[in-house]
């Protein structure tokens, strides 16, 4: 079965197509060329190779857009939750206050809730994010990489995050012997611990329902937060 001289890829197209105009070019009499046909060849390579290039850095371009624009996101919904959650928690909001900003509209007649239903539940997962220096984005939640997708299954409404200062090695046994500590009661995800030094930090979380009852816990993730 015989296959096409020419690449299929474009950079191997491009290599190739580069090589064969430049032959041509150094030996068109011995090649039977006129300048007129060299000249076509290398007409052609030169508009093919101003398209490639203007290609690549459309790509290029693109792609920084898009790493951009998905950083801006993150860093606007941070900012966005925070602010959320101060709205939420000032005693001064009101539920139009509420409605008018898009966000959550507390019950003012609670639903019975299943104690156990909490329970019932799969532990939340944990991924951190420690790329700025002493501080942790903690997420928590069924799909903690990726925010959008990482609603409270119900009846949860928030999560506790408990925190260990040092690693916990693999396959330890007795976890809840060792001496965590509460970190904080929080209703979204993620949420910003500032440990503001250098560390080793280790998290576990469980959800609680409206009526502050307690899920099971998690697994234990660790970090080595940098100074």
């Amino acid at each position: 079965m015989s296959h096409d001289y020419l690449p299929p890829r474009d950079p191997e197209f491009n290599d190739w197509f580069t090589a064969f105009q430049l032959y041509t070019a150094a030996h068109a009499a011995e090649l039977g060329l006129t300048p007129a046909q060299a000249l076509e060849i290398q007409t052609a390579k030169a508009s093919w190779g101003l398209a490639y290039s203007n290609n690549i850095t459309a790509q290029n371009a693109a792609m920084a857009a898009k790493a951009l624009k998905d950083n801006r996101r993150k860093a606007g919904e941070v900012c966005i939750r925070r602010w959320v959650g101060f709205f939420q928690n000032r005693p001064e909001t009101t539920d139009d206050q509420r409605r008018f900003l898009g966000i959550t509209v507390k019950d003012k007649v609670p639903t019975p809730t299943d104690p156990e239903a909490i329970r019932r539940l799969s532990p939340p997962e944990i991924e951190l994010d420690y790329s700025k220096p002493q501080q942790v984005l903690v997420h928590v939640g069924p799909e903690p990489k990726d925010e959008r997708r990482n609603g409270f299954p119900k009846p949860a409404t928030g999560f506790r995050l408990w925190v260990l200062y040092g690693a916990i090695p693999s396959g330890t046994e007795g976890l809840e012997a060792l001496p965590w500590q509460l970190l904080a009661d929080h209703p979204h995800s993620p949420y910003l611990h500032v440990v503001g030094h250098a560390a080793t930090v280790t998290y576990r979380a469980q959800y609680y329902d409206q009526l502050m009852n307690l899920g099971t816990l998690g697994p234990p993730e660790s970090c080595a937060v940098t100074a």
